[in-house]
């Protein structure tokens, strides 16, 4: 691992000296810690070219763009489908062109699931408190 020095004004670097002090850490390892928690992550390697590409550009939206996507719903239809589809799964009623068509509402759930979850990395990242899990569950009005 290679590593790189970074300049911070001296209150800066006093503050870290005294969280090391308080955490018996190095500066080193404070400074390092506070910018991995405050960092978004970086995209799996596992993903999909195209989909590390869209998550990759998402860090270049506005904060706006970005609530927009962590807010963001999937169709109320699709929604529908899919639990009739798993109901019809699960009744060992589905046919093969069911279940064709849950695969793809299974993916589309868990990329929406994926942006959104990213959108919200990044605007704790930029300084938002995100909203509670109480408060994501709480029904729209």
């Amino acid at each position: 691992m290679s590593t790189h020095q970074i300049t911070v004004s001296d209150s800066l670097y006093r503050r870290l000296q005294q969280q090391a002090k308080a955490m018996q850490a190095t500066v080193n390892d404070v400074a390092h810690q506070t910018l991995e928690r405050y960092l978004p992550p970086p995209i799996e390697n596992d993903l999909p070219p195209e989909v590390q590409t869209e998550l990759e550009a998402m860090a270049h939206l506005s904060d706006d763009a970005l609530w927009q996507i962590a807010e963001s719903e999937m169709n109320p239809d699709k929604v529908a489908l899919y639990d009739v589809m798993l109901e019809r799964l699960q009744n060992n009623q589905l046919t093969a062109e069911g279940q064709t068509v849950l695969d793809q509402l299974r993916e589309e759930a868990q990329l929406l699931t994926l942006r959104k979850a990213h959108a919200y990395v990044l605007l704790q990242s930029r300084g938002y408190t995100l909203p509670s899990l109480t408060d994501l569950h709480r029904p729209r009005q």
